[in-house]
C-alpha cells in the first residue's frame, strides 16, 4: 500500500480511536491555502481539538509523534486560526492534540502542544 493510502487509514483509525474515548468527530481534513491543514477537529465536552495525525510503518525515521516540530506547529496554529475565524469560534476553549498511528495502534497524546494568539 502507499504512503497517502497509509495516511489515510491511519487519520481514519485515529478519528475512530477518538470516538471510543467519547471526543465528536467535528471534521476532517480542512484545508486552509498558505496556512495548512488540520487532520481532524474534533469536540471534547466542549473544547474544539485540533488533531494532527502522524503515521509510521517503521521506528527507523523516529517516532510519529516527533515528527510534529516546530514548523509543523506552526503551520497548525495557523490553520486553526483560519478555522476559529471562519466558524466564528472566538470564545471557544481550544486544545492541540497528536495521535500516533504504527501497527494499526493509535497512541493519543492530549495537549501535545500550545498555541497562543495576541
Amino acid at each position: 500500500m502507499d504512503t497517502a493510502a497509509e495516511g489515510i487509514k491511519a487519520e481514519y483509525l485515529a478519528g475512530e480511536y477518538l470516538k471510543t474515548l467519547g471526543y465528536e468527530i467535528v471534521d476532517r481534513n480542512v484545508s486552509f491555502p498558505n496556512r495548512g491543514e488540520i487532520d481532524i477537529v474534533a469536540s471534547d465536552n466542549g473544547v474544539i481539538v485540533f488533531v494532527e495525525v502522524k503515521y509510521r510503518s517503521t521506528r527507523d525515521m523516529g517516532d510519529a509523534a516527533e515528527a510534529v516540530d516546530a514548523a509543523k506547529r506552526r503551520k497548525l496554529l495557523r490553520a486553526a486560526e483560519s478555522y476559529i475565524a471562519s466558524r466564528n469560534l472566538f470564545d471557544t476553549d481550544v486544545r492541540f492534540d497528536v495521535v500516533a498511528v504504527r501497527d494499526g495502534v493509535a497512541e493519543h497524546i492530549k495537549n501535545a502542544f500550545y498555541g497562543y494568539w495576541n
